[in-house]
């Protein structure tokens, strides 16, 4: 018995040993494991910690070279009367998200930049979206010569409005087109010179398009095609006498074209005149035609359009402007439905604005004034009414 008691008792120690140093050691390997785990959790902190810094720094460097700008504008138009053709003829009215356009300007550089202008225009009526601008620019801050090439509004004419509709001289002679430019620019009096080329006869067709009485419409040759060669070219010249000088801001800008057309060259000049000062701007530009092909009547017709205006900045979120314009068509008498002049009244006033964000309210009134044969019956005179809400940021 005493034996098997002794056995029993090495049995209950040898038990209770083992119980004992598990207990002791368990806490050790619980401990070495929570060490590991807490390793594990800040290298993956650490990870997701460099990918979010990582990710602040590519959108900080597309922050500080890339810029975003658009614009959304609806507009309503008032017209009486619709048809200057028809005797009687009634009013008209519409109303249309006139232009939606999204912009991106990306410096990929220090010398070149990309301009990227995606439009749409009278989205009810021809849901027309299109490139209006894609161009690159080569050019570093500091050094005088530059170069731009793409699609854009080509430097021919200034056209500065402050009003809903567009002076007269863009209704006839803007020039949107693929081109290549080269300028030089000094740091003297902001002047800039630069020389354009492009493909096509962009200008006379635009010109056709506006229908204000345009003498050139009928070719002289009925089998003529337009060029298929890179054969159009403009020089432009702007300068800011008054740079420096506490007596407001001048700039002033010439500039020539020249198209191939049937038989002759078809060339053209201008000029614009802009100064600001205080509260007013006032501008004023001229354009007119050099040289003509002739048409089937054998007739030079050398039409030309202007306008002058003024704007006043009343107060801060106000500002009126007044604009008269006038064409010529350079046809002896009379023709109806030629328009002859026309006088514009509008106000602007920016409901919300911070930052780069702005909401504007424009109205314009504006009327039209055409020529008109003797013994006619057409209507010599349109009036219209437009106004816009205008979102820009």
């Amino acid at each position: 018995m005493a034996g098997k008691n002794k056995i029993k008792l090495f049995l209950v120690m040898s038990v209770f040993c083992c119980f004992l140093l598990f207990q002791l050691s368990g806490p050790a390997l619980a401990q070495s494991e929570l060490e590991e785990l807490k390793q594990r959790i800040e290298q993956l902190e650490g990870k997701v910690e460099k990918q979010e810094q990582e990710s602040k720094d590519i959108l900080g460097k597309l922050s500080e070279n890339m810029t975003i700008t658009g614009a959304i504008e609806l507009d309503y138009s008032y017209t009486d009367p619709r048809d200057t053709t028809v005797v009687n003829s009634d009013s008209t009215s519409n109303l249309d998200i006139g232009t939606v356009q999204l912009g991106v300007e990306t410096q990929f550089h220090e010398w070149v930049t990309g301009n990227f202008v995606l439009k749409g225009e009278n989205l009810d009526d021809t849901d027309r979206v299109f490139w209006d601008e894609a161009t690159i620019t080569i050019q570093k801050e500091g050094f005088p010569l530059y170069f731009v090439g793409g699609h854009r509004g080509q430097p021919f004419g200034v056209f500065e409005s402050h009003t809903i509709s567009d002076p007269i001289t863009k209704d006839c002679y803007e020039i949107v087109k693929s081109g290549a430019t080269a300028g030089f620019t000094p740091d003297f009096l902001g002047l800039d010179i630069s020389a354009t080329v492009y493909k096509g006869e962009v200008l006379m067709s635009h010109l056709e398009e506006a229908e204000y009485g345009f003498g050139g419409t009928t070719r002289a040759t009925s089998a003529y095609d337009q060029t298929d060669d890179v054969e159009s070219y403009i020089a432009n010249v702007t300068i800011s006498p008054l740079e420096g000088l506490d007596i407001g801001d001048l700039t002033v800008s010439a500039y020539f074209d020249s198209e191939p057309g049937d038989n002759d060259r078809n060339n053209t000049a201008g000029g614009t005149i802009t100064y600001q000062y205080n509260i007013f701007t006032l501008d004023a530009e001229y354009i007119k035609a050099l040289k003509r092909e002739k048409g089937a009547d054998g007739i030079e017709n050398k039409e030309s359009a202007w306008f002058g205006a003024v704007a006043c900045q009343v107060i801060d979120p106000l500002e009126i402007a007044v604009r008269y314009e006038g064409y010529d068509d350079d046809i002896s008498g009379d023709q109806d439905g030629h328009l002859e002049s026309r006088y514009i009244l509008g106000a602007n006033y920016t409901l919300f604005e911070k930052n780069d964000f702005a909401t504007t309210l424009m109205l314009e009134y504006r009327r039209s004034n055409y020529e008109k044969e003797g013994g006619s019956t057409v209507d010599d005179t349109v009036d219209e009414v437009f106004a816009r809400v205008a979102i820009e940021f």
